[in-house]
């Protein structure tokens, strides 16, 4: 995966968000109203300028029925992911705890043990 400077991270999100506007033939001045933003903001989200939120990405997803995960110029790699989760359950997070330099008491220690246990299942 090339990393992309932040710069150019926001200039392709942008794009992005402008490619699916107008395939879904929304123009700006509609879309601006359906965020309820300024159409100069939504010219500037589109240069990259203007760097919206995860929640504005969802909102904008939403409203031209993409995965917000489309606007994001990063191929994810799931196969890395699910290695790296079989690893987490690998793990025996209570040797973990139970090797560690913090003082807790075993309230504590218990309720971090069956959390872990939880989520590792």
């Amino acid at each position: 995966m090339i990393a992309l400077s932040e710069e150019v991270f926001y200039e392709k999100i942008g794009e992005r968000i402008r490619n699916y506007r107008l395939t879904a033939g929304i123009n700006q001045e509609v879309f601006s109203e359906l965020l309820n933003m300024t159409r100069s903001s939504v010219v500037n989200i589109e240069k990259g300028r203007q760097r919206p939120s995860l929640y504005l990405l969802i909102t904008i997803a939403n409203i031209l029925k993409v995965d917000y995960i489309d606007l994001v110029p990063v191929e994810l790699n799931i196969e890395r992911v699910e290695q790296h989760e079989q690893t987490l359950r690998e793990v025996d997070f209570s040797s973990v705890i139970a090797s560690s330099n913090v003082d807790l008491n075993e309230r504590v220690k218990n309720s971090i043990n069956q959390f872990m246990n939880q989520i590792t299942k």
